[in-house]
Parts: C-alpha cells; structure tokens; sequence
C-alpha cells in the first residue's frame, strides 16, 4: 500500500485510514506528465457514508476553473443515492448521510484541507461531517467541519423575513 506521506503519523481509526488510502490509490492510477502540467488531475477524495459506501472524486484543474475533488466526490454521492441535510424525507428509505471526506495531493503531498469554497459547501450540506487534515507535524486529525469553518455563513441567513417594518 502507498503511504501518503514518509513522515505521516496517524490517529485516525481503521476506516477513516482507509479513507486516505483510497484517495491515495486513485492518484496512483492517474496519467500524469513529465514534467507535470497544471492541467494534470492534481488532487483526489474520498467520501464516507453512514451505510460505509465510499465515494470518490478527483479535481478537474483548467485555466477557466474548475471543481475541486470533494465538490466531485459529494457530486458521485449524491448521484449514489446519498442524503444532504436539504434532502426531503423518504417514507421508503431512511436518509444516508456523508460521515467523512478526506482530499490528498499528488506528487507525494499527502493529505490537504480543503479551500474555503469546499469547506462552505460541506458546512450547508453535511453539517455534521468530520475531515481528515494533517497538521504540521505530520500528524493525521479528524475535526468537524465546524472546527475548519467557524462563525460560517449558514443557510438560515437565506431565509426571508415575512414582516415589513415600517
């Protein structure tokens, strides 16, 4: 199995370091140039359920921007049949949730934090999801999203006020 880093410690449990591992071993199948463009899929994640299906997705890097790895990832669960806090009630099928989501670098880089704009997304979606991170030591954590996006903006700022003052 490829580690993620030579330097990398863990604290994860089993499922969560398997979590890195798949998002590891799909960079591993990616073509890449010699010497690497920018244009290369740079980054690959892995999403949890709370069934234990794991989703996977990799960035799409182009100069017009494009979807980070998680934004894919939660795109392929959701695809898969997996709830958001948004999702209606089913009389039929309990909802699944995201539970975890890991993103890790290419050329060795290991395990990364995701951008802001992929951490707003996970905050309004799955609230209660945990990421992988590694700190500067080297060492794998898992924190709530909420510990990653404090003071976030939520969507109950959406809601429309039905009382004119005045």
């Amino acid at each position: 199995m490829a580690s993620t880093s030579a330097s990398t410690h863990t604290t994860l449990p089993p499922e969560l370091h398997a979590l890195v591992q798949t998002a590891t071993d799909i960079l591993s199948t990616l073509p890449a140039s010699d010497p690497p463009r920018l244009t290369d899929h740079t980054v690959a994640s892995a999403a949890l359920a709370a069934d234990g299906r794991i989703f996977t997705g990799i960035n799409m890097f182009h100069f017009a921007g494009g979807p980070c790895a998680e934004n894919v990832a939660v795109g392929n669960a959701v695809a898969g049949g997996i709830s958001s806090m948004y999702s209606p009630p089913s009389p039929s099928a309990p909802k699944v949730l995201l539970e975890a989501i890991v993103a890790v670098a290419s050329q060795g880089r290991g395990v990364i934090s995701p951008c802001g704009r992929c951490r707003q997304l996970l905050m309004d979606y799955w609230p209660g999801i945990k990421v992988v991170v590694q700190d500067e030591d080297g060492t794998l954590r898992c924190l709530e999203i909420r510990e990653l996006l404090p003071f976030a903006y939520v969507p109950k700022a959406f809601t429309r006020k039905d009382t004119v003052v005045g």
